[in-house]
């Protein structure tokens, strides 16, 4: 396969309808997948999903185009029935090579040449565009996605996140299979070291949201240890990366036994294995601080950027019962009230402190098989904070 510059590759969806005879005409060393062009003749679909807030159930009803589709994932590597491996933007999820000095894409995951070791270039994967809805009503809290614009709907554009989490050391760090995950960091050092890498990267911040969005839109449960694997939460040491290499663009895990790691489509150690460091998310006494300018970031800081999200959290420990919601930064939803269990509402636990605190995302090997999942944070950590259990993920923006 031919190296691929970036600025070459259209993603999905991303493509306007008075491209479309252009791109039929001359699609010169441009990847366009049938579904974009479909998705440019008809009405977008939208996939919702909404929680009624007062029920003790995890899970959530589906809506709109969301209604009857089915989301398994596999628990011990045998193949399972998910009709979202069809659906855009969950289709065209897919991992890739990238080589940081040409600044290149040089293999796709199913490529003769794509290289889970990093040999041919960083390991990442690849979310495209999509457009995403959130807000309560009535007592429900609904969580949508579409394939195309739809008015009153946010574009997510484009991004990349490390298949893997970083390992390597302060002299450069990398996202591939077989490795030990460096930990023992601070946030700031791991903010520098992965701008380090190349022009546009960083670690993983509020693009967490959005993952955890695609999932739960997916699913339709907060319980994704149930749905995805119980990930390695229940261990001695944090496991090498690469245990889910053998499952591709699948999700789920190949032993749910709390010891091995698990993966969503394409990102592995999603939760569990090591904490993640989720950058331009500060706390102040249990007020949110959210920045979405990655030039911005910084620990401790609270203006500039950095806005306040609208709800107080919880200043209790505790299993999560309801997150907060506010209309201004509808992704971040965090945990504003405690009183649930490990298999009831929000199913994912909750660390506090007051005072100046940085966000802590996932869970670690060291703990019980309980606490780990799409809704778990500990955000009792000083910035200064730099322990055995945390490490990072790289994000792209491209």
């Amino acid at each position: 396969m031919a190296d691929i510059k970036v600025s070459e590759m259209p993603s999905a969806n991303s493509i306007e309808q008075d491209d479309l005879f252009m791109i039929v005409q001359d699609g010169k060393n441009k990847k366009v997948e049938a579904n974009i062009i479909k998705s440019l003749v008809r009405s977008p679909k939208i996939y919702t999903v909404r929680k009624q807030i007062s029920s003790s159930s995890s899970a959530l009803e589906r809506l709109n185009d969301n209604v009857g589709l089915v989301a398994n994932a596999t628990h011990d590597g045998s193949a399972v029935v998910n009709d979202f491996d069809n659906i855009y933007p969950w289709s065209d999820i897919i991992s890739y090579n990238y080589d940081t000095k040409g600044q290149r894409i040089t293999a796709f995951y199913g490529d003769p040449t794509f290289d889970f070791s990093g040999n041919n270039g960083q390991v990442l994967t690849r979310i495209p565009k999509f457009w995403y809805k959130i807000w309560k009503d009535g007592g429900y809290y609904y969580y949508s996605i579409a394939d195309n614009k739809v008015d009153g709907y946010i574009e997510s554009q484009q991004f990349s996140v490390g298949r893997y989490t970083v390992s390597g050391s302060s002299s450069g760090v990398f996202s591939r299979s077989g490795q030990a995950p460096f930990v023992d960091y601070n946030i700031t050092n791991a903010r520098t070291y992965a701008r380090n890498v190349g022009d546009r990267f960083g670690i993983l911040d509020y693009h967490i949201f959005l993952i955890s969005l695609l999932y739960i839109v997916e699913y339709a449960d907060y319980n994704s240890q149930n749905k995805l694997g119980k990930g390695n939460i229940n261990n001695t040491a944090a496991l090498t990366s690469g245990g889910c290499d053998s499952l591709g663009m699948k999700s789920g895990c190949l032993v749910n036994d709390s010891k091995h790691s698990v993966i969503y489509r394409g990102i592995e150690d999603i939760y569990g294995n090591i904490w993640q460091f989720i950058d331009g998310l500060n706390i102040k006494d249990h007020i949110a601080y959210v920045s979405y300018n990655s030039s911005d970031y910084a620990v401790d800081k609270f203006d500039g950027s950095y806005k306040q999200v609208g709800y107080t959290l919880s200043n209790t420990n505790g299993w999560v019962k309801e997150l907060g919601y506010d209309n201004n930064n509808p992704l971040i939803g965090l945990a504003t009230v405690i009183g649930g269990s490990e298999s009831t509402y929000v199913t994912d636990y909750y660390w506090q402190n007051s005072g100046n605190r940085i966000a802590l995302f996932g869970g670690r090997w060291a703990d019980s098989g309980t606490f780990c999942g799409f809704w778990l944070w500990n955000l009792s950590g000083e910035s200064s904070l730099a322990i055995a259990h945390s490490g990072s993920r790289l994000l792209a923006n491209f």
